[in-house]
């Protein structure tokens, strides 16, 4: 009884440990998206509804962006994603497709990354200017990283349709 009580501890740890991808009968993805942050920028910093450490340090971080109020303005995507390859991967995109809250109008915006270590990394999209004035507000959004062709990974928010 003893014997069969810890076999099915080790199954259930070996369980465990493959997730809940491999449960659910889904790829294991080799550079999956593990954590998307977007931060608006409006003009002046008393309209931030939620400001953070980031956005003190987006803000203050240098001296034209305190005293100019278009290089303040913007909308910025911050990107956590891994290299589970184990190796060093050349040609990377990171593809950031994002739909506009007020025209529903779909843009795609592309990181071209020529060396990737195995590492885990932070990747940041900064729209500003004209793109930022034609956006505004992101209503949904999709981060996938390709090489060449393949999906590597990809994460997308709850609003975004599968078309």
């Amino acid at each position: 009884m003893k014997r069969i009580l810890i076999a099915m501890w080790m199954a259930g740890v070996l369980w465990a440990m493959a997730g809940p991808a491999a449960a659910a009968g889904e790829t294991v993805q080799p550079c999956p998206i593990l954590k998307v942050v977007i931060t608006e920028f409006p003009a002046h910093r008393k309209l931030l509804m939620h400001p953070s450490p980031e956005v003190n340090y987006t803000m203050a971080g240098s001296a034209d962006a305190l005293f100019d109020p278009a290089k303040r303005k913007g909308i910025r995507v911050a990107v956590m994603w891994e290299n589970r390859t184990g190796e060093t991967l050349r040609d990377v995109t990171l593809r950031l497709e994002y739909q506009q809250a007020k025209t529903r109008a779909l843009r795609t915006t592309e990181l071209q990354l020529p060396e990737v270590s195995a590492e885990g990394r932070w990747t940041h999209f900064e729209l500003r200017g004209g793109e930022y004035e034609d956006t505004v507000h992101i209503a949904a959004w999709r981060v996938s990283v390709l090489s060449g062709s393949r999906v590597l990974g990809s994460k997308h928010s709850v609003m975004w349709s599968t078309r």
